[in-house]
């Protein structure tokens, strides 16, 4: 890791002002429920999209060029260990402008799921208590999951999460103690989970289906309804395949520890559990969740299950069950008839969702914290606060943009038309392509910062696994870009991505506007340079 000594006054300050003390448990706990947040519930719903996957195999081979990613957020994190240390690395790979317009998209989409994931974070409470309501035959459950389900409770609870998660990422180092807690109690409900899943068969299931519903052939009925309204599967190869892009979005979100580096304990230790082996781990728990799953609820039934409710097709026997959607913990409630186990599993699939807010808070404010350093934000927004050693200021504006994120997404539909999941891939083969390049454009920068600079047969390894990742993620962006359940072509969804991206040049053009005129420094002589620690 090279030593930068920056030059006297390019930077806002001669150091940083935040405190090295996050651990690596810290670390690798919030990539878990970062990573894996909201997860489990779009691995059942979006089943549809790939009829006849075997998802265990298509997460395995989506982990290789994860991991391969993975391997260049370590590589950033450990060559410029800074706040916001992936955006510092991209935006001196190879130009300050496409580094900052690609992480300003990224931090759009971030900001943007803070308050649809808040917002949804009801949701989950509504599936809770309408299979409670369903089981008991309960009324009040009942009511307590239409409450959820309906846009008060949905922006009521949002707000409060929110507000929650904004709090608790204010209070310094104490917040990572919340985040290991609620880690380790989520990998112990999700063992329990598992364990569950396993004693469950499609033939039980049926049979439990079938009593609880009141239709003999319930089972066989749901997938019968949802071929004859269109759904076809695929061979089981080209289901596999047609299933990489959707996989590799549910890996997504592991670049994340890159942003608070510069409070890293053991830079290298951290990043490289955080990142490299916390991905591989999430591998396995998203390959045993959908074999376990499928096991015990038949792969073509939760296929047909997800079609009927994400395109509105006419069952009778999902009609029953419209409230409860693709929570499966239900399903295993009517075979095991254990609501003790219903509840763990509910909170084996909520908290991740839940604790990974705060540190989506942390990241979100370091990015703007590295943008301030750079002179392209104000500088107020990288003032530390000398007790808890954050940037409170960029906290509470994000905590402002989380609060309204969740009124807009409620009242405001447009917001569902910017398509999160094709800007995390325009933003990772960014990303991978910038570093391939990064040897060749900036070969000063890369000399004198990044420590791996192993060459094969006259070529730096990193431009080879930048290279390769860059390739398959335009493979997968290829199968996206058209889909109309992920990224319909059409004017709203290409307005969004025009408006994201364009926004970010004109922030960028203004900024080294402003910085040459008023303060007197070119910023081209700033990113030659890796800001202080």
């Amino acid at each position: 890791m090279a030593q930068n000594t920056p030059s006297k006054n390019l930077f806002i300050r001669q150091s940083s002002g935040l405190v090295r003390e996050v651990s690596p448990w810290s670390s690798s706990l919030a990539t878990f429920g970062l990573v894996t947040g909201g997860v489990p519930i779009l691995i059942i719903e979006w089943m549809f999209l790939s009829p006849g996957a075997n998802l265990p195999l298509s997460f395995a081979i989506s982990l290789l060029p994860t991991l391969a990613m993975a391997s260049l957020f370590f590589i950033s994190s450990v060559s410029m260990p800074r706040a916001g240390g992936d955006y510092v690395f991209n935006s001196r790979a190879t130009h300050p402008a496409i580094g900052f317009v690609n992480y300003w998209g990224l931090w759009i989409a971030f900001a943007l799921s803070l308050g649809i994931y808040s917002f949804y974070g009801a949701q989950w409470f509504a599936y809770l208590f309408a299979g409670l309501g369903i089981y008991y035959h309960s009324s009040s459950f009942l009511a307590l999951g239409n409450f959820f389900n309906s846009k008060i409770g949905e922006v009521s609870l949002g707000l409060i999460i929110v507000v929650f998660s904004s709090v608790i990422a204010s209070i310094g180092k104490n917040h990572w103690k919340f985040i290991v807690y609620g880690g380790f109690i989520s990998i112990l409900a999700t063992i329990i989970m598992f364990v569950g899943l396993a004693t469950i068969t499609p033939s039980s299931f049926a049979s439990s289906l079938s009593s609880v519903s009141g239709y003999p052939n319930a089972y066989s009925e749901v997938i019968s309804d949802a071929e004859a309204n269109g759904l076809s599967f695929f061979s089981p190869l080209s289901a596999t395949l047609l299933a990489l892009p959707v996989v590799w979005y549910y890996y997504s979100w592991y670049n994340l520890p890159a942003s608070w580096s510069g409070e890293m304990k053991n830079v290298r230790k951290n990043v490289f559990y955080s990142i490299i082996v916390t991905i591989a781990l999430v591998g396995v728990y998203y390959a045993l969740f959908a074999f376990l799953n499928t096991h015990a609820f038949g792969q073509k039934f939760l296929t047909s299950w997800s079609y009927i409710d994400c395109n509105g097709v006419s069952d009778p026997v999902y009609s029953k069950f419209q409230d409860i959607g693709p929570f499966t913990p239900f399903f295993a409630l009517i075979v095991d008839h254990n609501v003790f186990i219903y509840v763990i599993m509910f909170i084996a699939l909520w908290l991740p969702n839940f604790y990974s807010n705060p540190p989506l808070v942390v990241a979100l404010t370091r990015y703007m914290f590295a943008w301030s350093f750079d002179r392209i934000f104000p500088e107020w927004m990288a003032d530390v606060n000398e007790r808890y050693h954050i940037p409170l200021k960029a906290t509470i504006l994000v905590s402002i943009i989380g609060l309204a994120g969740v009124i807009m997404y409620a009242y405001l539909p447009l917001i569902s038309t910017v398509d999160v999941t094709v800007i995390f891939q325009i933003g990772y083969a960014v990303f991978a392509l910038s570093t391939a390049l990064m040897p060749y454009l900036k070969k000063r920068v890369y000399e004198n910062a990044v420590p791996f600079q192993r060459k094969i047969m006259g070529l730096p390894v990193i431009s080879i696994v930048g290279f390769l990742t860059f390739a398959f993620l335009m493979y997968t962006l290829s199968i996206t870009w058209g889909n109309q359940f992920l990224l319909p072509i059409n004017l709203p969804t290409i307005g969004s991505l025009v408006a994201i991206y364009g926004s970010g040049v004109l922030i960028y053009a203004l900024a080294k506007f402003y910085t040459k005129k008023r303060v007197g420094i070119d910023m081209s002589k700033l990113f030659e340079e890796i800001p202080p620690e």
